[in-house]
């Protein structure tokens, strides 16, 4: 940790938002996640309007979210071995360069299924190693006492993304297919010149390398699997996550059928970013009040109650009704773990822990958006939604029993952190 993370004066720590190069990190993945969110929401829909199949395109989402795994197992090596900061810079330019490719095909009107699909594959990998890389940065951005804090900054960053990029992803859809590419051409440049203006090293020491790629990549697996709570986080969270992912598109698709336009589906969307702002905001508060095991219990047992409404609830507008509350506690949830994981892990593992956890996060998301697409060409909308609500239940039920949820004797230092806010 640098001299710069504390003032000079008072040997305090610098608050956030007075430490410019947290200032820079956090713009730089705000850009890029409203990017991504951006896209999210246009490759189902382009897809729709190219060809008019729901299982192309919940197959697109599938591929993004495949390709995100597939990148996250080489990464966690890639940046404990490489320099962090030249990794994120070409991740941003090639997300550059596939956004203009898009803009530029969509613009003459020669978009097509497969580009998009390869479009969607560079976007998605590419956010993937940005987000694993940003993590894994962090702990050299900020002081130890202002991880768990930062970590909740971040996440109100992420549902930010949420709130803005399906709005606007639709808007522009609406008015050109080729403006949502031109506008995330714009973010991921911007992106890359924050980045490229944080000054200080952004990893500690790196020891020489004699182990093998292979070995390399299992020691990140093997400390994730010594620690009981983390352990118990990839048990159910793949579950959680899948089932969120395919109650999202589940909605797009019902909207899209209810002959709602582009940008009400991208403000319908923008409604759930909502709930996740607000919690993010009661994120230092909620972890005060509530242990681990009960935040994360909570959490479960919610996203299954409000997926459960979902099933309920007529099409239109009103299906989004309960995604606000569904998502309140996942900021505070996601604190506590990458909180958690961070305190943890020593920094020559970093990256391998980080995107190992990622990866055993995002595992199923891939399922998600392409058996709801084949789903909902046999079944109504309804019932696959309950298909979903069921995956909740189920991830309530282990979270609930979970032993290695509820034996967590460590909380991640949140006070003295809260005062530097």
């Amino acid at each position: 940790m640098t001299e710069d993370t504390q003032s000079p004066k008072t040997g305090e720590p610098v608050p956030l938002s007075r430490n410019q190069d947290f200032v820079r990190l956090w713009l730089s993945q705000t850009l890029s996640a409203v990017g991504a969110r951006v896209t999210y929401l246009v490759y189902p829909l382009l897809i729709l309007a190219i060809d008019g199949s729901t299982a192309a395109a919940g197959a697109v989402a599938g591929t993004a979210a495949l390709v995100e795994i597939a990148v996250r197992i080489p990464a966690g090596v890639l940046l404990d071995r490489l320099d962090r900061r030249k990794v994120m810079l070409w991740t941003e330019a090639a997300r550059v360069s596939a956004m203009i490719a898009a803009f530029t095909t969509a613009a003459l009107g020669w978009i097509s299924v497969p580009l998009v699909f390869a479009v969607a594959a560079v976007d998605a990998g590419g956010s993937a190693l940005f987000v694993s890389a940003e993590r894994t940065v962090l702990r050299h951005i900020v002081t130890h006492d202002q991880i768990t804090v930062a970590s909740a900054r971040n996440e109100a960053r992420t549902f930010t993304a949420e709130l803005l990029g399906p709005a606007l992803g639709g808007a522009l859809f609406g008015l050109a297919r080729a403006l949502p590419f031109l506008f995330n051409a714009a973010a991921y440049a911007t992106s890359f010149f924050a980045v490229l203006a944080i000054k200080r090293p952004l990893r500690g020491d790196v020891p020489e390398h004699h182990e093998s790629f292979v070995k390399a990549f299992k020691a990140g697996f093997g400390f994730l699997w010594r620690q009981p709570f983390l352990r118990a986080v990839i048990v159910f969270e793949p579950l959680l996550n899948m089932a969120f992912t395919g109650t999202l598109f589940v909605i797009i698709v019902i909207l899209h059928d209810a002959g709602i336009p582009a940008y009400g589906i991208g403000a319908a969307m923008a409604v759930t970013a909502v709930g996740g702002i607000l919690g993010a905001v009661a994120a230092p508060w909620i972890k005060r009040l509530l242990s681990p095991w009960l935040l994360i219990v909570l959490l479960s047992w919610t996203s299954a109650l409000m997926a459960m409404m979902c099933v309920l609830l007529p099409a239109g507008y009103w299906v989004v009704a309960p995604m606000p509350v569904l998502v309140f506690f996942a900021p505070a949830t996601t604190a506590t773990v990458f909180g958690h994981q961070t305190a943890v892990t020593p920094d020559h593992l970093h990256g391998r822990v980080v995107t190992a956890l990622g990866l055993f996060m995002s595992a199923m998301n891939p399922v998600a958006p392409l058996a709801a697409g084949i789903l909902l060409e046999h079944l109504e909308s309804p019932a696959v939604l309950a298909v979903f609500a069921s995956v909740f239940v189920v991830a309530s039920v282990i979270a609930t029993f979970s032993k290695g949820i509820r034996t967590i004797g460590e909380r991640v230092p949140l006070e003295p952190a809260a005062k530097t806010i």
